[in-house]
């Protein structure tokens, strides 16, 4: 199952991983969600117009269900004097296992078949990983594969402890090698136990990528389970270093975020010059029986997103909003230079096909209505 992928400037990355959501599967009295833990990830990597070019790349198992940012690394030909493609940069938020999506289903984590070996055995976590996907042709003392290429993840790290989810950018800098990432935290659970419920977050993180990937390739962390910074939230709550590559931008008690997005300023000097906008909500407006009020309300916070401490404005809303929603921005000027629509189709609705009684309807509701009674 991918829910999201990668794209570069020249390639895109495609997300094989070993979580599949079958309906058929209740037919057969198994669950209609399966993790195999002991199986592998893979990412196809491929350029963008030859997706029969694909070169899979295999890495321990795991649930990755949003990607940050994908970019590529050049270098000149010394033979050919041309620019190329050597690597494919990712980053994506990597979780251990798939509990959460048994926590959204209400359902518990089956217990898995084989044994999971000792040294392929992570905590339940969700970080911002780093991958770096080697496009270099087969090295004389590797094995051969099918395709010709030794297909290597250069790079495969956490860069934060911290557990980071719903990552966003500058969109200026998507597909392109961003310096800063934002993303949402939580400072006393981790997002693969709360992320199936209504998960709270009380962090909102600003992720200086570039620096964090430069100490990483400098001193390594171990591949897959290894980690660049390996602080707390509270930990980084505590520095008052100017230069610290991550900062947090903590909710006051009882006060809850969603998932940011980054407003640039105009005319800014930096990447992070500009604010990031994020529905908050009071939970004191809860009744005693944990259920929201008629008369509850959120706010869009306006947060300054250099100094990730600012609070420049808030705006009372009419209504609470629910956790979960996503957001996006439109500037005016994107706004007033939507393209016009050139044509529009639609196709029959199903009353009018009830109505038309046609024999296609007939054999279709007929053959509904037998999957059903075998099901129920």
């Amino acid at each position: 199952m991918m829910h999201d992928f990668g794209v570069s400037s020249t390639h895109t990355v495609i997300l094989d991983l070993p979580l599949s959501l079958d309906p058929l599967n209740l037919a057969k009295n198994r669950p209609v969600v399966a993790y195999d833990p002991t199986s592998r990830s893979r990412f196809g990597v491929f350029p963008r117009y030859k997706p029969d070019s694909v070169r899979w790349f295999e890495t321990r198992s795991c649930c990755i269900f949003h990607t940050a940012n994908t970019w590529d690394s050049k270098a000149i030909n010394p033979i050919t004097g041309l620019k190329e493609t050597t690597a494919i940069n990712m980053l994506a938020c990597r979780l251990t296992s798939a509990s959460l999506v048994y926590n959204a289903g209400n359902l518990a984590a089956p217990v898995p078949v084989h044994k999971i070996p000792s040294d392929q055995q992570e905590e339940e976590q969700c970080r911002l990983y780093y991958y770096q996907f080697s496009l270099s042709p087969l090295s004389p003392s590797a094995n051969p594969t099918s395709s010709g290429y030794e297909n290597v993840i250069t790079h495969q790290w956490a860069l934060s402890a911290i557990p980071f989810e719903f990552p966003s950018l500058r969109d200026s800098t998507s597909m392109y090698a961003a310096k800063h990432i934002y993303g949402c935290s939580v400072s006393d659970s981790s997002f693969g136990a709360a992320l199936g419920r209504a998960v709270k977050i009380d962090s909102l993180v600003k992720l200086d990528v570039e620096a964090l990937i430069d100490r990483g390739k400098r001193h390594s962390p171990i591949q897959i389970s290894g980690c660049v910074d390996t602080r707390t939230v509270s930990d980084v709550l505590a520095s008052n270093d100017p230069k610290d590559p991550i900062k947090i931008f903590k909710m006051p008690a009882n006060w809850y975020a969603q998932e940011p997005r980054f407003v640039p300023r105009k005319g800014g000097v930096s990447e992070d010059d500009g604010w990031l906008l994020s529905y908050v909500f009071d939970e004191s407006q809860l009744g005693p029986d944990g259920e929201c009020k008629p008369t509850a309300k959120s706010e869009l916070w306006i947060i300054d997103a250099r100094t990730m401490s600012d609070v420049v404005a808030k705006v009372q809303l009419p209504q609470r909003v629910p956790y979960g929603l996503h957001g996006n921005w439109f500037s005016e000027d994107d706004v007033k230079n939507q393209r016009p629509i050139e044509s529009a189709r639609s196709l029959p609705s199903t009353k009018g096909l009830v109505e038309n009684n046609t024999p296609t309807w007939k054999m279709w509701m007929g053959a509904r209505g037998i999957v059903e009674k075998f099901l129920a």
